[in-house]
Order: structure tokens, then C-alpha cells, then sequence
């Protein structure tokens, strides 16, 4: 028995350094291994990229708005009224320009914007003034009433419905008047059944320069 015991502490000490080889060689065999192992596989060679075309569509068209440019006034429409024929104090109404001019002396004139009679009620012809009234009543004239008879036959002056404004100056024809307004909208229009309408401002500065007989031409 005592002669088994060194045989076998022989044989396991043979077994320790056989299997001590065996695992000396599986990790050589492992770092062996790691040493061949390839790193992570390279990334492939990018191609540059190309230039991206323009797209071959053509752009939007812009339009560009233009600053009209600025035109002359233009010329004042009608012929020039020429003063000459008249004497001076002389009233002369162009119904076609819807004007009445008051000549004076060294060929002045004073134009004044007026409005006139309506297709088939406007006239031509040479009379005077009769009579001049500040803030006059008013009385339809015949025509008017007959073609509208629903007309008052009476208002007072001074009332906004008076059609005779501020002043009225009678002429000797017919029932026609020249007279200012309380609708100044009408100055410049082919509007009444005969008279010469003006602007309040207008009737009273033309009320003070004239008088009765004046003379006043009615031109078509």
C-alpha cells in the first residue's frame, strides 16, 4: 500500500502537467485565433456624388406691375370764349359749355360754372334782367306744373326746398331767371326747364356787379 501511494501521486502529477500543456495550447490557439481575425469590414468606397442637374422646367414667370406714368392735364374742353362781340357788362351764357361769362371793361371776364336746360327745355335768344330778389319765393312756372302737376304752387324763400337758393334775377323772357341753388350737385348738368342755375356764392357775387337791364345773351 505504501509503495502504491508515491506511483500514484507520480501518475497525478503526470495527469496536472499533461492537462496543463493541453490548456496552455487552447489559449495560444485563441490568441492566435484574435490575431488573424479581421477588424470590422472596411466601409465601401463612396462614389463622389454627382452634381444635381437644374431642373429643366423654366421658372415662374414674374410680372412686374408698372407705375403708369403721369399725364398732362389735359386741355380745358371747348373753345375759348372770346369776349370781343360784347360790351363790357354783358352777361353771356354758353348752354353748350355750360358757362356764363360777365364781361368787363379792357376784354376781362368773369366765368362762372352753371347748370342749364335739359334736352327741349333749354333756349337761345337776348333779353335783360327785370328784376333781382335776395332769397325770393318760388311759384312753379307753367311748363313745370303741367308736366308735373304734384308740384306745390307755393314755397317760401329761404326753404331748403326752394329751388331758388340764396338770390334770383328775373329775366324779361318768358319765366326764365338765372338763381343759385340748394343743389349744388346739379352745377355743370343739363338739368332745368330753362333757368341758369349757379352756386349760392356764385349768385351773390354776380347779384352785386349787375343790375336791372343788364343785357344777358343765351348762346346754344
Amino acid at each position: 500500500m505504501r509503495r502504491a501511494l508515491p506511483s500514484m501521486v507520480v501518475l497525478l502529477a503526470l495527469l496536472a502537467m499533461a492537462l496543463g500543456a493541453q490548456s496552455s495550447l487552447h489559449a495560444q490557439g485563441v490568441e492566435i485565433a484574435n490575431a488573424v481575425e479581421p477588424s470590422a469590414a472596411p466601409e465601401p468606397e463612396r462614389k463622389p456624388e454627382q452634381a444635381t442637374e437644374p431642373s429643366e422646367r423654366p421658372a415662374p414667370e414674374r410680372r412686374t406691375e408698372r407705375t403708369p406714368e403721369p399725364r398732362e392735364p389735359a386741355a380745358e374742353a371747348g373753345p375759348k370764349f372770346d369776349p370781343s362781340p360784347y360790351a363790357a357788362g354783358t352777361i353771356v351764357v354758353e348752354t353748350s359749355e355750360r358757362k356764363l361769362h360777365l364781361v368787363l371793361e379792357n376784354g376781362e371776364v368773369i366765368t362762372y360754372p352753371v347748370g342749364v336746360g335739359k334736352a327741349g327745355k333749354n333756349w337761345a335768344g337776348t333779353g335783360a334782367i327785370s328784376g333781382k330778389y335776395l332769397r325770393p319765393p318760388w311759384s312753379p312756372p307753367r311748363r313745370l306744373k303741367m308736366e308735373k302737376p304734384w308740384t306745390p304752387d307755393y314755397i317760401p324763400g329761404g326753404s331748403p326746398a326752394n329751388p331758388m337758393g340764396a338770390a334770383a334775377m328775373t329775366l324779361n323772357i318768358d319765366q326764365y331767371a338765372i338763381h343759385g341753388t340748394n343743389n349744388p350737385s346739379s352745377i355743370g348738368g343739363f338739368v332745368s326747364f330753362g333757368c341758369i342755375r349757379m352756386h349760392n356764392k356764385d349768385i351773390l357775387d354776380l347779384f352785386k356787379r349787375v343790375k336791372v337791364g343788364t343785357k344777358v345773351v343765351v348762346l346754344k
